[in-house]
């Protein structure tokens, strides 16, 4: 949800042994029968080394391992020093082998492959060590030792002496490099997008391999527990203080039992991502200092959350665990159990065919390719990483097959975007085989109120729009959408676009990822101030006599902590003319667990309104008591947990998992197109369906979840809460309406039928 208005996206990153790259490697050709000459004239022909040290060596002694890191301009064109680059990371290379010598030390280099281009700088990573915050860059040392038939790196610490983190690397393989760079296998395209490059005008499509050009795969272990240090942001109970050694102290003072519970802010996006209590995880010491250790691992991830005491200040990191595997991110959203790596030979046939002077707009057409991924929710679900896919949405909700949309017009309402979201949505539709928006089948179309400007970068609302657009489309994929993207991220912008949507014609549905906060004065029960709001009631209202029009919209991706500010509210959520949608966690696809195949997500936005009295047609239903005669949020739910059960996105040429009440809002635009055409098809209107019930949809929903008998159409969510553990009496998923989830998720095949 887009919050004054910025939106929840979730973005996991995984901490490899070399930084927070993405690592790419790559070797040459194997020497025979396990020994070789190395460049220092050494020989090793009596070594017996294992497949996996030859073929580390056959890399190492040829130049080193090299991965690759660039930020190119989105679409192509000219690349702007300062701006774009393209960089190696070499691990320098051996002159000796480890089988002989014993442990080898490497120094790392940085270097540009591009002498118009400045190479970038990355920061230190930061870790716990000897009960002391230590740091270590990314071109510091790191020593190569062989155990057993695997290769073991130990990445030194700044200091020159202190071993910060080890890895242990086996499993290598192989993979020869030839022919035109534009066909190379899909798995090395995953993390190394060349054919993308060449689409964008930033890469030569003739350019072809060098002879010897290979790139290799291995998995990496962690030896020994790892602590590392975090940048403390947090939602509640933490003062932020001086940096320290480029660590933020999560509090001064005082000690660790007293930080808690806290929320944890996803960095930069302004939402929290992980809820902690201390009754969820385990007090201990760790190199004689206090700390905390999550009893279970942070989402998607292999990594404990801690919080430690240091000199008088309390400081937040995460742990990963003895003999556990890592996981590597790859450049097309996917994630994997290896790391690609390649040869010098590889890294100068990507420099030969960098185009540094593209004067040609490039293209923003999206690339399906990708490898297999790991299921990172254990869900069986059939997106990028395990992550939802439109298949498991729709038999998830139990969406009859014979319903797709058809006949039915969506509107999303969204500010301005970079992306090219007519190219994402298609790229989308192609890999999960969802029909395409084009001249033959025109079901997209956008309205851009800024009249063509260029985005603001300050003000790009980014994935949201991608989200919204996908959402609708995996729900309804032969429903017509309209996007229409205000002129800015402004309120009053906003309004003008909601005015202007709420006058089109024919449409079923609005959905609105976004909400504000301006904590305005009650002037009376029913009314709000700014007056952009009330014309936004005033459009809401007469689209809903007038026209039949549903309007949907996220809670709020805050929990109840936006609903019980002084003066806070989630407008539009929190208009009676709106149907505002909260968010779920889902646990099994098929509803296998019962009660716990769907709970309420922890940060689902919902409570009570302050800005507006409770309306008659929720009034009617027996749990909405507890609300204090005010408006209730949320109404109903659909899954928004994009830590537990995330959805698959493709937005600028890269899958991402998402989630938050930004995706559940256009979900249940979605199903409204679903009951249009199934009304439609029994030659009833849903328009006039909504025109002639008091309340209009809500007024349905809440009357047909009174009367839906022994087959209900909405799903009670009944665990589950989104108090942040501070002691919310209301604040827990339970038997009929509650302010987690509202009256629950939809079974659309018994929803429709009881209509």
């Amino acid at each position: 949800m887009k919050e004054q208005f910025r939106m929840l996206k979730i973005n996991f990153e995984t901490m490899t042994p070399t930084k927070w790259l993405i690592v790419l490697a790559s070797v040459v050709t194997l020497s025979a029968c396990g020994g070789h000459s190395s460049s220092g004239g050494i020989n090793v022909a009596n070594a017996v080394l294992s497949k996996n040290q030859q073929i580390f060596e056959s890399l190492e002694f040829s130049g080193g391992t090299y991965s690759v890191d660039w930020s190119f301009p989105y679409g192509g064109g000219n690349l702007v020093n300062g701006a774009n680059y393209i960089a190696s990371n070499s691990t320098g290379g051996l002159s000796k082998s480890p089988a002989i010598e014993g442990a080898q030390t490497q120094l790392p280099v940085v270097t540009s492959l591009d002498v118009n281009l400045q190479a970038p700088t990355f920061g230190p990573a930061v870790y716990l060590n000897g009960g002391q915050v230590i740091t270590r860059s990314a071109t510091a040392q790191r020593k190569v030792s062989y155990v057993g038939s695997n290769i073991q790196v130990d990445y030194i610490a700044d200091d020159g002496v202190t071993v910060a983190q080890s890895t242990q690397f086996s499993n290598f393989s192989s993979v020869p490099l030839t022919g035109f760079m534009g066909s190379t296998a899909n798995e090395f395209q995953a993390s190394v997008p060349i054919n993308n490059w060449i689409s964008a005008n930033n890469f030569s499509a003739n350019a072809k391999w060098q002879p010897g050009s290979v790139y290799t795969k291995r998995q990496g272990t962690s030896v020994g527990d790892t602590y590392y240090v975090q940048n403390c942001q947090n939602f509640s109970n933490v003062v932020v203080t001086t940096a320290t050694t480029s660590t933020v102290v999560c509090q001064a003072g005082g000690t660790i039992a007293q930080i808690f519970p806290i929320v944890q802010f996803d960095e930069g996006s302004g939402h929290p991502t992980e809820e902690e209590a201390y009754s969820d995880g385990t007090m201990t010491t760790v190199q004689g200092l206090p700390m905390w250790i999550a009893n279970n691992p942070i989402p998607t991830t292999l990594l404990y959350r801690t919080y430690f005491q240091l000199d008088g200040n309390i400081y937040m990191g995460y742990m990963h665990k003895s003999g556990v595997a890592y996981h590597y991110d790859m450049n097309d959203g996917t994630t994997t159990d290896y790391l690609i790596s390649m040869n010098q030979a590889a890294v100068n046939s990507i420099q030969q065919g960098i185009i540094t002077g593209a004067s040609v707009t490039g293209s923003q057409s999206g690339n399906t390719n990708s490898v297999s991924s790991i299921d990172l929710f254990g869900l069986g679900a059939h997106g990028i990483n395990g992550a939802l896919a439109p298949v498991d949405l729709l038999s998830h909700y139990n969406v009859p097959a014979n319903l797709n949309g058809a006949g039915q017009t969506i509107v999303i309402i969204d500010a301005p975007g970079s992306a090219n979201v007519l190219d994402d949505l298609n790229t989308y539709s192609q890999f999960f085989n969802l029909p395409q928006c084009n001249s033959a089948n025109p079901c997209f179309q956008q309205i851009d109120l800024s009249n063509g400007a260029a985005v603001d970068p300050n003000n790009d609302w980014g994935i949201e729009v991608e989200l919204d657009t996908q959402m609708v489309h995996a729900i309804a994929p032969q429903a017509k959408i309209i996007l229409i993207t205000a002129n800015s991220s402004s309120s009053t912008d906003l309004s003008a676009a909601i005015t202007y949507a709420a006058s089109l014609p024919n449409v079923t549905a609005v959905t609105m990822s976004f909400g504000g906060s301006d904590n305005p004065p009650i002037v009376s029960a029913t009314q709000i101030e700014p007056a952009e709001y009330l014309a936004e009631d005033t459009a809401f209202a007469t689209a809903q006599a007038n026209l039949g029009m549903i309007f949907f919209a996220s809670s709020g991706d805050s929990g109840n902590y936006f609903y019980t500010t002084p003066g806070g509210f989630a407008y539009p959520a929190s208009s009676p003319y709106v149907t505002a949608v909260g968010g779920t966690q889902i646990n099994s696809l098929n509803w296998g667990l019962g009660s716990q195949s769907e709970i309420g997500w922890q940060f689902s936005g919902g409570g009570t309104s302050t800005g507006f009295a409770l309306p008659n047609w929720q009034a009617s239903y027996p749990a909405i008591a507890s609300n204090n005669a005010y408006r209730a949020v949320p109404d109903v739910s659909a899954v928004a947990d994009g830590q537990h059960s995330a959805l698959s996105i493709y937005y600028k040429q890269q899958w991402v998992m998402v989630g938050g009440t930004s995706a559940s809002s256009p979900i249940w635009a979605g199903f409204s197109a679903l009951f249009g055409q199934y009304l439609g098809n029994k030659g009833q209107s849903l328009s006039t369906l909504i025109k002639n019930t008091s309340g209009g949809f809500n007024g349905l929903l809440y009357q047909s979840r009174i009367t839906q008998g022994s087959n209900p159409g909405l799903t009670n969510i009944t665990a589950g809460s989104n108090g942040f553990d501070l002691g919310c009496s209301v604040c827990s998923a339970g038997v009929g309406y509650n302010d987690v989830t509202g009256l629950g998720v939809p079974n659309m095949t018994n929803f429709l039928a009881n209509f």
